[in-house]
C-alpha cells in the first residue's frame, strides 16, 4: 500500500473505495430581489444579520420592501440570505454614484471620489482632503542632473512614495522613489537596474549645487462626513499606483464573489485615477485643506424600473449553490414619500453681549424623490412566472410569491382576487401566502406599515428547516414582528382558500398570528403539499453532491453496491427523523442499482442508473427519482409517483 508508514503507532487512513457518507445540506438559505437605499446592484451579497445587512444596502426606505423582507427573515429565525438590489441601467435616468472630481496644480482632472454604491444617499456624503508630509529630509551639494540624491536620513521613506523635492525660490518637482539605500543613506529616482525601471523613472534636472534640497512624501488624509456627521477617516494615502496605500487599492469597490460572499464591507467612497493619471508621474491635487467637497449627481434609478431588472436580479440568484428559496417582495411596491421636516430656524441668546451672528448659509433643498413605478398585474405575474420557471428548471429551489396588493385589502371583492391569482399558477416549485402584514414602521411615517407576507414566511421555513429539516411544515407558529394582518379572512373563507393552494396567515381563538397552510401551488396530489416538495429538493441536491465520487469508477458490481448501500444508510437516516412515512424501511424507501437497471448495453454505454423510490411523511405515495451517469455525469430526474412492484421488494 503506498504511504505505509514505518514506524510504529495507530495510523487512521482513508480508503477511497469505501462508502461515502450522505450529508443533509442547508435548505434555508433564502435570496431576496428588491430596492435598497444603497449597495451593489444586480450581484447577490451573503448576508448574515440585519446589521450586516444596513452596512451593506442601508436601512428602511419608503420606496422598497427589501429592508422590510430581510428584517422579518431574521426576526422570525432566518440565519443566512442572499440580498439582490435592482434598479434602472437606463444611463441618463437609472441608477448613477454621486461623486466629485479633483484635479492636479496643473488643471487636469485626475481623481474622482465616488460615493460607493449608485443611490441619492451619496449626496448627504462629502469630502476633506488634506495634504500630508509624513517623512522629510534634506540633501547637500546636488549635482544639476541627479539620478539619486544622498540625503541626511532615510527613515519613513520607501519605495514607491511620491516625492516632492525643492530648493529656495525654485518650482517644486515631483517624482516616484524608487530605491532606499539606508548603508549609503541615497534615494534613488531612477532605478540602478534598468530591467527593473517602470516608466515613471526620472532624473532631476535643473538643481543648484549652492542650495540645499528639502525633499518629503507626500501622502493625503481623506476625511468623510456623511450628513454632516463624521464618518469614516482614511490616512497615508498616495496617488502612486506603487505605493502600499495606493488610494485606487485602498479606496476600491468591493464586489462579491459568485456564491455571494463580500470580502469586506465597502467603503463609503471609492477612488477612481483618470487613465493617464495612472501612467504619468503624479502631480499634487490642487486642494485647499480643512474645505469640505460635496458630492453631487446620484440618482436611485427608480422611476424607470420594469420587471425586466427583477428578472435580471432573479438570473444573478441562480448560480449561488445553497439557495433554497426565492423571495421578490419589491415587484408589488407601494411606494411611501419620505417624511420631509422643516429645517429648524438657528436659536439665538437673547443675552447675548456680542453682535448676532451672521445668518447661516440656505441648505441645499433634498433631491427630487426618485420612486418606483406600481406594477401592473401583468408585470408581477411575469416575475412571478419567472421564479417558478427558475426553480422548476434547477429543481434545488421553490418560490414564495406574494399576492399582488389589490387582492388583499378588504373591500367588495372578498377573497376573489386572491383565487383569481391564485388561478393564474400551477406549480409544485412555488407557494402563494396571504394576506399582508402590517409591521412597525421604523421610518415612522405611520405606526405600521403594510409588507408582502414573504420575508417573514422564509424566516419561519429557515427555523423550520434548522430544528427539524426540511419535511416539517412551517406552519401553527406564532410570527415575529407583526401586528396585524391586512385582511381578516373567517375560518369559511379560510377552508376555501386552503383547499385552493393559498396559505393563510391568521389569527385563531385570541393567538398570535400563524401561518396555517403548506400547499404548493400543483394540481398533481403528490405534490400537493410544500414540505414534501422541498424535502425532494432537498434530496437531489444531497444525492447530487454524494454521488460524485463515482464518476469515473467502473461500473461493477463493487461499485454499484457502495452506491446502494451508500443511499440506503442516509434514507433510513431520514426515516428515523421522521421525514419519510412507513414502519420499515420497505415502506419508505426502496433503492435499486442492480443488473436489473443496468443491462449490458446500458453500461456498454457508460450509463449507471440507480432508481431511489421514496415516500414522504406527506402523503404516502411513493416517488421515484431516477439517478443516472451518462458522459461521466451524474443526473437526477424525477419520475412522479409509483407502484410498489416497479422495484420489487427490497
Amino acid at each position: 500500500m503506498a504511504g505505509r508508514p514505518d514506524t510504529p503507532g495507530v495510523y487512521l487512513m482513508r480508503d477511497d473505495r469505501a462508502a461515502h457518507g450522505v450529508v443533509v445540506l442547508r435548505t434555508d438559505v433564502t435570496g431576496f430581489v428588491g430596492l435598497a437605499e444603497r449597495g451593489p446592484l444586480c450581484r447577490p451579497v451573503r448576508i448574515e444579520t440585519f446589521r450586516q445587512f444596513e452596512a451593506v444596502f442601508g436601512g428602511f426606505i419608503g420606496s422598497g420592501y427589501l429592508a422590510y423582507a430581510v428584517r422579518a427573515f431574521f426576526e422570525n429565525g432566518g440565519r443566512t440570505c442572499l440580498a439582490v438590489r435592482v434598479a434602472s441601467p437606463d444611463p441618463e435616468l437609472g441608477a448613477a454614484a454621486a461623486s466629485v472630481a479633483l484635479r492636479d496644480t496643473g488643471g487636469a482632472e485626475v481623481l474622482r471620489l465616488s460615493a460607493s454604491a449608485p443611490g441619492v444617499w451619496g449626496e448627504g456624503l462629502a469630502v476633506t482632503v488634506n495634504p500630508a508630509w509624513r517623512a522629510e529630509t534634506v540633501a547637500t551639494d546636488p549635482p544639476l542632473f541627479a539620478e539619486w540624491l544622498t540625503v541626511a536620513r532615510t527613515e519613513g521613506f520607501a519605495a514607491g512614495d511620491l516625492l516632492a523635492l525643492s530648493q529656495p525660490g525654485a518650482a517644486p518637482q515631483f517624482r516616484l522613489l524608487r530605491l532606499v539605500e539606508p548603508g549609503l543613506r541615497r534615494l534613488h529616482f531612477v532605478h540602478p537596474d534598468p530591467a527593473a525601471r517602470w516608466p515613471t523613472d526620472a532624473a532631476v534636472a535643473g538643481l543648484l549645487s549652492s542650495l540645499p534640497v528639502r525633499i518629503e512624501t507626500l501622502e493625503y488624509d481623506i476625511a468623510v462626513r456623511r450628513n454632516g456627521m463624521p464618518a469614516a477617516l482614511h490616512t497615508r494615502l498616495s496617488l502612486s499606483p506603487r505605493h502600499p496605500r495606493f488610494i485606487g487599492a485602498i479606496l476600491r469597490a468591493e464586489q462579491p464573489d459568485d456564491q455571494g460572499r463580500l470580502a469586506a464591507v465597502p467603503p463609503l467612497v471609492i477612488a477612481q485615477l483618470a487613465e493617464t493619471a495612472a501612467t504619468a508621474t503624479p502631480q499634487p491635487l490642487d486642494v485647499t485643506a480643512g474645505e469640505p467637497l460635496a458630492l453631487r449627481g446620484g440618482r436611485d434609478g427608480l422611476g424607470g424600473l420594469t420587471a425586466a431588472e427583477f428578472i435580471e436580479g432573479l438570473d444573478a440568484l441562480e448560480p449561488v449553490r445553497d439557495l433554497s428559496i426565492l423571495a421578490v417582495p419589491d415587484i408589488h411596491i407601494q411606494p411611501a414619500r419620505r417624511l420631509r421636516l422643516p429645517y429648524a430656524s438657528p436659536v439665538t441668546d437673547p443675552c447675548a453681549p456680542c453682535p448676532q451672528p451672521a445668518a447661516p448659509a440656505a441648505p441645499i433643498p433634498p433631491p427630487e424623490e426618485d420612486l418606483p413605478p406600481l406594477f401592473s398585474l401583468a408585470a408581477i405575474e411575469q416575475v412571478q412566472a419567472a421564479m417558478l420557471e427558475q426553480c422548476e428548471r434547477l429543481r434545488d429551489r421553490v418560490a414564495l410569491l406574494d399576492p399582488p396588493y389589490t387582492t388583499i385589502r378588504d373591500d367588495a371583492l372578498g377573497i376573489g382576487g386572491l383565487q383569481a391569482w391564485r388561478s393564474r399558477f400551477d406549480s409544485a416549485f412555488g407557494a402563494l401566502y396571504a394576506p399582508w402584514l402590517a409591521v412597525p414602521d421604523p421610518l415612522r411615517t405611520a405606526p405600521t406599515r403594510l409588507v408582502p407576507p414573504s420575508g417573514h414566511v422564509a424566516g419561519q421555513l429557515a427555523a423550520t428547516d434548522l430544528a427539524a429539516g426540511p419535511h416539517r411544515a412551517a406552519a401553527n407558529v406564532p410570527l415575529v414582528w407583526v401586528q396585524r394582518p391586512s385582511l381578516d379572512i373567517d375560518p369559511v373563507r379560510h377552508g376555501l382558500l386552503n383547499s385552493e393552494g393559498v396559505n393563510i396567515i391568521t389569527a385563531r381563538d385570541g393567538r398570535a398570528l400563524r401561518i396555517l397552510g403548506a400547499r404548493t401551488m400543483s394540481s398533481d396530489p403528490a405534490w400537493r403539499f410544500f414540505p414534501v416538495r422541498r424535502f425532494i429538493c432537498m434530496l437531489r441536491r444531497a444525492l447530487d453532491a454524494a454521488t460524485q465520487w463515482a464518476v469515473f469508477e467502473p461500473n461493477d458490481d463493487e461499485t454499484r453496491g457502495l452506491l446502494t448501500q451508500t443511499i440506503g444508510i442516509f434514507l433510513e437516516s431520514l426515516r428515523e427523523g421522521g421525514a419519510l412515512a412507513g414502519a420499515r424501511p420497505v415502506e419508505s424507501y426502496r433503492v435499486r442499482c442492480d443488473e436489473t437497471n443496468n443491462p449490458p448495453t446500458g453500461r456498454a454505454r457508460g450509463e449507471l442508473v440507480i432508481d431511489i423510490a421514496v415516500a414522504p411523511a406527506v402523503p404516502f405515495e411513493f416517488i421515484l427519482l431516477r439517478l443516472g451517469r451518462i458522459d461521466q455525469a451524474f443526473e437526477l430526474t424525477e419520475q412522479g409517483r409509483l407502484s410498489d412492484d416497479m422495484l420489487g421488494a427490497a
